[in-house]
């Protein structure tokens, strides 16, 4: 019996908030990002980091061995081996892209 309740109470539970934004960056690459309080993944078309959150002074950080991003506002680095995406502004739908200083 008690077992069930907190079976019923667990998928009761809320789940972790996410946010889905997408991002333009100055080569035209673009990149589906799904926030969560402790995880980020990065769309693309052709495959995805799973990155996490992790401790930054200077903005908010997700990274692994492979790729590291950094958020600021609208603004966002996205930097992998293979991707190396300075300069990518959030696009919010019915506004045109932020442009970078």
């Amino acid at each position: 019996m008690a077992l069930s309740a907190l079976l019923g109470f667990i998928a009761l539970a809320p789940a972790a908030a996410t946010e889905t934004r997408l991002y333009r960056c100055l080569d035209e690459t673009s990149f589906t990002l799904i926030l969560s309080p402790d995880q980020a993944i990065v769309r693309f078309k052709d495959g995805e980091y799973r990155l996490p959150r992790k401790p930054s002074a200077i903005a908010t950080k997700y990274a692994d061995k492979t790729a590291t991003l950094y958020l600021d506002r609208d603004f966002a680095a996205f930097v992998a081996d293979d991707r190396p995406l300075p300069g990518c502004t959030r696009v919010r739908p019915g506004l045109p892209p932020t442009k970078s200083p």
